[in-house]
């Protein structure tokens, strides 16, 4: 993964398009000394895979943090067998 340093605007920003609280929660923690705060989905939902555009968007960002795409492709296994 990826730590983002933002703005509490931008938190804001993120909270209206992430549809908190209702969709997510927050958790906040500590990370080498650092205030962390990531969203967590409050209810289980169907197993689906991504949109193609999500995913493209999920792709770009670990092309931009330099992140292996194995752990992705890993996620990405047990969907296979799902359409989208």
């Amino acid at each position: 993964g990826a730590l983002y340093i933002i703005s509490k605007s931008a938190e804001k920003r993120l909270d209206l398009y992430e549809d908190f609280p209702f969709l997510y929660r927050k958790k906040y923690f500590r990370y080498h000394n650092k205030r962390v705060m990531t969203y967590i989905m409050t209810k289980k939902t169907k197993l689906v895979p991504p949109t193609k555009r999500y995913l493209n968007i999920i792709k770009q960002g670990y092309k931009d943090c330099k992140i292996s795409f194995k752990s992705l492709n890993s996620a990405l296994r047990p969907l296979k067998h799902l359409s989208r």
